[in-house]
């Protein structure tokens, strides 16, 4: 007693020692935690802001009431409760340490402060202390204290920040190294000070045991060395000879326990490598840790061992950063209490040099395009294509693919393999990956596509797609660009050919429909996208009429089409084609007229096209005809003049017809009033029979051009009214042109 740490306390007297280590396992973690809460020392997460600490005796809080209360684990559990987020994580661990040794955060706190103390310009004055939150009546001893501890390099604070993980892990043999950097008498530190005592001592026990395994290994007994091992290990986990030895003397087991026959495996990945440790019933020995070691043997060189795995119930593991280009093995040691108790398993040897990855392929007419992924440590690859013929000339390589063209038909291997430096400078290889692909027939595609329109269908032609199928259809999306190389996929099969139907003058597409027409050239499970066109027609224009509206225009009327701006008349006559649009609104408002002749003429109706560049097709039997405007005048001539009386009269009938006469011409009848000569004025006929008829011409004796002369009766009583009829089933489709009324009174 009087000699530990802390024993002599007071401002006179300050403190004899303060920690040169904090001495806790987990202290560069919670180091970590702290800054990442802004912390500069762990005191500051244990005290309201503004509130001092009482360090000398112990870790005291000053409270409202100015009255010290001890910082102990009750305390630090209840300033937990309060705290969320990085806070109340850091506490967590703050009282693990505190659990761990009632002692540890004290020094924790004493080696933190005497750090800022000697890294602060001022710290030797005993406000820097206050400004650090102790109290001010410890401030002064506290400096003085903090000014006689030896101050610690950077590599001495690593390893004083260091030792104890190091130590609580086993690593007896880092642990001395560490110790190694440290100052012999632990700086008057009592405690560091029987922790180097402990390390020096279980690496003399260690030593010990390896001395006795290589006696006993040189006279042959092996088991009797793998025991001395197996101590050596146990004393000092990270011992390289140690596990080396075991490595290299390793025997089944034959005791009936878990690892008995138990089977080690390594295999690539792409950047690592995954260990794995079997027969399944490994599985039931799942409380067993397992720590797993990697050796790399060196040409020439020690061989390096390495942990990538410890304490861990699991049976696979992965290698995050193996060395590519050299040859390694993997051992598994059974842990207990984080302890080696046993002998490992050990994996044959490998070669770090992983294949690529991903090869795909895609091969298209006479033509190879492949691709994979190489690992990032590969210096490169060395890719070759063989073919029926052998290997393949010519064969564009680059980072990642190659492409092959020219290629016949038939069935190729893709050989990749990897290269890798090795420590020597040398390069190796890898095992290599194949890849099987086949080139396939495939057929010429459509280079051009014309459509030639028609009433109600369209022609469609070609050039291009010899031997090939070639199909014309319409894709449901955007259809892909021409030369576009298609496979047969079940579950996004192509289009079907288009559904339009087939008549005389080619397909018949619905009218209403826009539709984008490609064409396709298949060959097999093949196909090659060709070109395209915009094919439109509208829709038909219903219950069209045409009838002549007087002379020189025709009145055109029909049911407007839904969904139609626009609508196209279509006067075709005398050889010529004029064309009259009209709205809709136009249309209800005026209506439609035409300008015409006599002649017969065709008016065809047509909604306007919806979309540009559109081959149109209008739709069949939208044409009205409307025939030649027949006529037939007449006229009475009266006769010439003897002396004081006249010649009898003559009647002219003339037929005008453009284009020639037609077959059914009506008859024409001359009629004379009913009533004259009896006095009364005379009557101008209304009907053929409101008369007497003086003269009937029949069709045959009209002639377009030339009229036809008769004398009108004589012995007509007079005064009279003469008037053409025109009688038969063509009356109708004749006009009568009839002379000035005075003309036809007889006096």
């Amino acid at each position: 007693m009087g000699q530990e740490f802390g024993h002599s306390l007071g401002p006179r007297r300050a403190l004899r020692a303060l920690p040169l280590s904090p001495l806790a396992p987990a202290y560069r973690a919670l180091v970590d935690r702290q800054r990442a809460c802004g912390l500069r020392h762990i005191g500051e997460a244990l005290v309201e802001p503004g509130r001092a600490l009482r360090v000398l005796d112990g870790v005291f809080e000053e409270r409202a009431t100015r009255r010290w209360h001890h910082v102990g684990a009750e305390r630090i559990r209840h300033l937990r409760s309060l705290r969320d987020g990085e806070s109340a994580q850091l506490l967590a661990q703050v009282e693990e340490v505190q659990l761990h040794d009632p002692a540890a955060l004290r020094r924790v706190l004493l080696y933190q402060l005497v750090e800022l103390l000697h890294a602060h310009p001022r710290g030797s004055e005993p406000a820097t202390a206050t400004a650090l939150g102790i109290c001010p009546r410890e401030a002064a001893a506290l400096v003085r204290a903090a000014a006689s501890r030896p101050r610690l390099s950077d590599e001495q604070r690593h390893a004083a920040e260091g030792l104890e993980e190091a130590w609580a892990g086993g690593r007896v043999r880092r642990a001395a190294l560490l110790a190694a950097v440290l100052p012999a008498d632990g700086g008057g530190d009592v405690p560091l000070c029987r922790r180097l005592a402990d390390i020096a001592a279980r690496v003399k026990e260690a030593d010990a045991a390896l001395g006795a395994a290589k006696a006993a290994e040189r006279s042959g007994e092996d088991r009797t060395a793998e025991g001395h091992y197996l101590r050596a290990a146990r004393l000092a986990s990270d011992c390289p000879r140690a596990r080396f030895a075991l490595v290299r003397l390793r025997r089944p087991a034959d005791d009936g326990s878990a690892e008995s026959g138990a089977v080690l495996r390594a295999g690539h990945t792409p950047e690592t490598v995954a260990v794995s440790l079997g027969p399944s019933h490994l599985a039931a020995d799942a409380a067993s840790d397992r720590c797993v070691v990697r050796l790399t043997r060196t040409p020439g060189g020690p061989t390096g061992i390495a942990d990538i795995a410890g304490g861990s119930s699991e049976l696979s593991w992965v290698d995050p950063d193996p060395p590519f280009g050299q040859e390694v093995r993997y051992a598994v040691f059974p842990l207990r209490d984080g302890v080696i108790y046993g002998p490992p398993v050990v994996s044959d040897v490998l070669l770090v040099a992983p294949d690529v990855t991903g090869v795909r392929s895609a091969a298209g007419p006479g033509r190879i395009d492949a691709a994979w992924t190489a690992p990032s440590r590969a210096l490169g690859v060395r890719a070759v294509l063989e073919g029926p013929g052998g290997p393949v000339d010519g064969v564009e390589v680059r980072p990642g693919g190659l492409t092959a063209t020219g290629l016949d038909v038939g069935a190729y291997v893709l050989r990749v393999h990897c290269r890798y430096r090795t420590p020597d400078g040398g390069e190796i290889t890898s095992a290599g990956t194949d890849h099987h692909v086949t080139v396939a027939p495939w057929p010429a595609p459509v280079r051009a596509l014309d459509a030639t329109p028609g009433p109600g269908a369209v022609r469609f032609a070609w050039s291009g797609g010899e031997g090939a199928e070639v199909r014309l259809v319409s894709w449901p999306a955007d259809p892909p660009e021409p030369g576009t190389e298609l496979r047969h996929d079940p579950a996004r099969p192509w289009p079907a050919p288009l559904p339009w139907e087939p008549v005389a003058d080619g397909l018949a597409p619905p009218p209403g429909s826009v539709t984008r027409v490609s064409a396709l050239s298949v060959l097999g499970a093949n196909a090659v996208a060709g070109p395209g066109l915009l094919v439109e027609c509208p829709p038909a224009v219903a219950a069209s009429r045409v009838e002549r509206a007087g002379p020189g225009r025709a009145r055109v009327t029909f049911d407007w089409p839904a969904g139609t701006g626009r609508v196209a008349a279509t006067v075709e006559q005398d050889g010529r084609s004029a064309v009259r649009h009209v709205t809709r609104s136009a249309y209800v408002r005026e209506g439609l007229y035409v300008d015409v002749t006599p002649s017969a003429f065709t008016v065809s109706l047509s909604a306007a096209p919806r979309t540009a560049d559109a081959v149109v097709v209008p739709p069949a039997g939208t044409g009205v005809t409307v025939p030649a405007e027949i006529s037939v005048g007449y006229r009475i001539v009266p006769g010439p003049r003897k002396g004081l009386r006249r010649g009898p009269a003559r009647l002219l009938v003339t037929l005008s017809c453009p284009g020639g006469v037609p077959d059914g011409l009506p008859e024409f009848v001359l009629v004379a009033g009913a009533g004259a000569g009896d006095g009364r004025a005379p009557v101008r006929p209304r009907t053929p029979a409101d008369g007497t008829t003086l003269l009937r011409l029949d069709a045959d004796a009209l002639r377009a051009g030339r009229p036809v002369e008769l004398p009108v009766p004589s012995g007509l009583r007079r005064p009279c009214v003469l008037r053409g009829f025109l009688l038969g089933d063509g009356a109708a489709d004749v006009r009568l042109d009839d002379p000035s009324p005075t003309t036809l009174v007889m006096r």
